[in-house]
């Protein structure tokens, strides 16, 4: 049985987790594209596509949705005993799972696109010009200070992320 203390999960922990949450990520990702393949046929595009753009917003909330509430884990907070309840310790439903999942899109598109800049993957307006050390520095703060306890998606979506013990 889990000890459930109420401390909030350290940085580090939460930061593993979303490593770790990344490249499952990846991997699902993967998969999800290849269900796109019969549709375009057999090729990928490099054009911005509005209804694939959507595609992967869904499939992803779907990833963190069920495992945020079906025990309040994905798989990289199991390994780093993280939890995400809601702020009475209950467990969250699909609805919060939502808010919290489009409070977190806008670190991770401005993380997707320091990728595609660095990367030289293409041109984004405003973004392009500035250095690449100056956007990796904006994407690290946001990052960190984005998984301060009770930071605003917390406090929106009336959640908080806790330590479990073993």
């Amino acid at each position: 049985m889990q000890n459930i203390n109420n401390t909030h999960a350290s940085i580090f922990r939460r930061g593993a987790a979303m490593v770790y949450d990344g490249l499952l990520c990846f991997a699902v990702a993967v998969v999800a594209s290849l269900a796109t393949l019969p549709f375009s046929g057999g090729k990928g595009s490099t054009e911005f596509n509005p209804v694939l753009t959507i595609y992967f917003i869904t499939v992803f909330y779907l990833f963190f949705g069920w495992f945020w509430t079906h025990g309040g884990q994905t798989l990289g907070m199991r390994a780093w005993h993280t939890k995400l309840l809601k702020q009475n310790n209950e467990p969250i439903c699909w609805q919060t799972a939502l808010v919290r999942y489009l409070l977190s899109l806008p670190m991770w598109f401005f993380w997707f696109l320091v990728v595609q800049i660095v990367g030289g993957y293409g041109q984004v307006p405003y973004l392009s010009t500035l250095p690449a050390w100056l956007l990796i520095i904006i994407a690290i703060c946001w990052t960190v200070f984005d998984h301060i306890p009770n930071n605003w998606r917390d406090r929106v979506s009336k959640t908080k992320i806790i330590y479990i013990s073993k």
